[in-house]
């Protein structure tokens, strides 16, 4: 039998086993908030045992991280390809507000980043681990992301305000999305989208 062969079944074995992981760690955090979840309870879900999730993960954590990379870098890369073949800088804008709204109004995920920006903030090391995921989104194209949007002729001074409002435009949109869970009387589903884009226009001067 062929070596090829021989090491792309194990591969297929590990990659199906991390998929179910990630997809039963999403739908437990979600379920129960990311504190509140147990890696057993992961483990029965995912139809593995504890030590199959730490022979790929670290622990709750760094499952955590995995699955906002798998899910955010695959979803961002698709996204960057589709701006970078746009030609018009206007309408690159207006595609990635489109898809940045769309991120931060997806029910689950909205939640489970805010859970965990709360958890990191009081762990050093954690808080380091995830301003790492959300700077490495930057450079995870052909060009940097500023210039996709902005062109090339962006100053420093200007690279670094515009980093500045696309951190406090993080803030803003968990903000929004705490409110929207802490007052649902007020902030009804379809409240969100709407500002959202508000706050995103507000900040971004689109």
């Amino acid at each position: 039998m062929p070596t090829s062969r021989i090491t792309r079944k194990p591969q297929a074995r590990t990659d199906v086993t991390k998929a179910k992981i990630l997809d039963a760690a999403q739908s437990l955090f979600a379920e129960l908030g990311f504190e509140n979840t147990q890696l057993e309870e992961v483990a029965a879900r995912a139809g593995c045992s504890r030590g199959g999730i730490y022979a790929h993960y670290k622990g709750k954590e760094d499952l955590f991280l995995a699955l906002m990379e798998h899910r955010a870098s695959a979803s961002f890369k698709a996204e960057c390809k589709t701006l970078e073949e746009e030609p018009d800088l206007e309408r690159r804008r207006h595609a990635f507000k489109r898809w940045f709204i769309q991120q931060v109004c997806a029910p689950e995920a909205g939640t489970l980043t805010l859970q965990f920006k709360l958890y990191a903030v009081r762990r050093p090391e954690m808080r380091a681990k995830l301003l790492d995921l959300y700077n490495g989104l930057f450079t995870r194209t052909d060009q940097d992301l500023r210039k996709v949007l902005f062109g090339e002729k962006l100053s420093g001074k200007d690279r670094k305000i515009l980093e500045q409002r696309l951190a406090v435009l993080g803030g803003a949109l968990s903000a929004l999305i705490l409110e929207r869970q802490f007052r649902p009387d007020l902030l009804a589903p379809g409240d969100l989208k709407p500002l959202a884009e508000e706050l995103f226009d507000a900040l971004l001067h689109m």
